[in-house]
Order: C-alpha cells, then sequence, then structure tokens
C-alpha cells in the first residue's frame, strides 16, 4: 500500500502541484507480517530482506498523466538474495552506475492490482537515484510506463490530500471536484472529503426513476430549517440544482454549513459543505457547483 511524500524525496522542498511522489513504505509481502517482525528485517529505505518472504529493491516508476504531468511512485522490485546482496554491495561504489536487476513488482498499485507479481526490470539511470523500472514490450509493466494514463481516474485512487484538485467519482451516476488538501475517507457506506477548516459529507441518495427532479429535491427539503443566509436554484440540461447556506453550531463553535443537492431522473446527491471561515462561501459553492451526473 502506497503512502505519499508530502514534499521532494530529495531535497525536501514543495512538490509542484502536479508533479509529485508516492512511496510504498513495504513490498506488499511484508504486509504479512507482523510490524514487530517487519521492523527486524534486515535492510534499509531502499533495500529489505526478509526470511520466507523475499528479497527486494525500492525502485521507480513514473507514470505520464494527460495534460502533461507525471506521477512518480517508487515500488519495491522482488529480485533473486543473490542480486540483492550485490546491489547491496556496489550500492554506495562507483560501480552503482551499471546496477540492473531482474525480478517481479512487489507492490499492487490502483489502478492496476494485477501489477503485483508481474515481470519487470531496472537499471540505474541517475547515480544520485534509486533505479528505476523497466520492462519488455507488450508486458502490462510496459504499458503502465509508456502510456498515458487518465489523470482524474489515477489521482483519485489516493485517498490522502492531494496537492491539486481532482475529479472524484463517488458512484457510477455522480462524480465532483474533490478540493486541493482534502482527503477522501469512507465510514461505513459513507464517502467524505476531509482537510483543515473545510468537510465535504456525501449522501447519493435513489428515487422513484418518474419523479421530477425538482419535486424529489423539495421533498428531501421540506422539513430543513427556513433560517437562512441564502439560497440558489438551478437548472442545467437535465439536472435540477438547490442549495442553502447557513451557520450552525458544531463541536461547541459555530461552523458553516452549505446543503446542496443536485438531482436527475432517478437519483440525487445530496453534499454538505461544512467551513469554519464564512469567506469560504464561495469554496462551497463551487464544491456544489462541480457536481457532474455521469453515464453508467
Amino acid at each position: 500500500m502506497p503512502d505519499h511524500l508530502p514534499d521532494c524525496p530529495c531535497c525536501g522542498g514543495a512538490l509542484s502541484p502536479v508533479d509529485f511522489a508516492v512511496r510504498s513504505t513495504w513490498p506488499d509481502p511484508m504486509l504479512a507480517l507482523s510490524a514487530e517482525d517487519r521492523e527486524a528485517a534486515w535492510g534499509n529505505e531502499h533495500l529489505k530482506a526478509a526470511e520466507g518472504v523475499g528479497a527486494f529493491v525500492r525502485c521507480l516508476m513514473p507514470v505520464r498523466l494527460t495534460g502533461g504531468s507525471t506521477l512518480e511512485y517508487s515500488v519495491w522490485l522482488r529480485v533473486p538474495a543473490a542480486e540483492l546482496r550485490h546491489a547491496s554491495e556496489i550500492w554506495e561504489t562507483p560501480e552503482y552506475a551499471g546496477l540492473r536487476l531482474d525480478g517481479t513488482v512487489a507492490n499492487a498499485v490502483q489502478p492496476w492490482p494485477d501489477m503485483l507479481g508481474a515481470p519487470a526490470g531496472a537499471e540505474v539511470r541517475d547515480p544520485e537515484a534509486i533505479p528505476y523500472l523497466t520492462a519488455a514490450e507488450g508486458t502490462l509493466m510496459h504499458r503502465i510506463l509508456h502510456d498515458e494514463w487518465d489523470r482524474d481516474d489515477v489521482l483519485s485512487r489516493l485517498t490522502y490530500a492531494l496537492p491539486t484538485p481532482v475529479r472524484q467519482r463517488i458512484t457510477q451516476r455522480w462524480s465532483l471536484e474533490r478540493s486541493a488538501g482534502l482527503a477522501l475517507l469512507r465510514h461505513q457506506d459513507r464517502v467524505y472529503f476531509s482537510g483543515p477548516a473545510r468537510t465535504v459529507h456525501l449522501d447519493p441518495l435513489g428515487t422513484p426513476p418518474e419523479s421530477a427532479p425538482a419535486d424529489m429535491v423539495r421533498e428531501l427539503t421540506a422539513d430543513a430549517p427556513r433560517d437562512r443566509d441564502g439560497e440558489l436554484t438551478e437548472t442545467t440540461g437535465e439536472a435540477y440544482r438547490y442549495a442553502f447556506w447557513r451557520p450552525a453550531l458544531g463541536d461547541g463553535r459555530i461552523v458553516h454549513n452549505l446543503h446542496g443537492f443536485v438531482a436527475v431522473p432517478g437519483s440525487v446527491l445530496h453534499l454538505t459543505c461544512v467551513f469554519d471561515d464564512p469567506a469560504d462561501l464561495g469554496w462551497a459553492q463551487h464544491v456544489w457547483h462541480s457536481v457532474r451526473p455521469e453515464r453508467g
């Protein structure tokens, strides 16, 4: 499972909003070990081995995204024990520049779960960096390394807060923009985004297909509080949109809520944007406006 690097792994500086890194802390096979056994295993941040599990070398896996951006993963390559020993012996020497490895990928990364166990190689392209994955033509790993992948599809799989907005698919029917700085969280069947001073709760609802979208929203808001700071009603294509906003008491303090509804025949998405600063109303309205019905 990958965890992200909030800063550049090389210089410690802030990463670009579109080009950033994702690091897999452990090879997936080592996650079956207890935390104590993992920490006791041989190795360091780039080379690891565990008896009965395997030998692993961390490698870079850059992925090209639509829009001209790049997402650079680091994943683990399972290699023969002799190759790991050789890599360890030359890692800090001039011979490292000629290091070549062959093995299989030891992490599953969305949206490519089948990459776990896929054959791949690695080579050193920069003596100051860890090796880069390579792959033979016609293989899954060659496609991952050389094709261009949909930016939103790839980035939306990362659940932690991202430094850039991303279109997030919530259900087969609904998507919306997940703001920069908001993590994707799930509790039971509920989905929400959360970050400092901002949260977005999402509630997709099924409705009778014969019901008019405006009637569905009016029914859902019939018992809503009438004291409001403002409200908006819009119709775009087949979608009926309604939102109202008001302050509320939350955790012993005043917070601000925008309740937004977007309805199409047979489905409604209700979102609640909760924000501390009333000046963030524009942000909340932007999130509501970003809701989009999807086909299939």
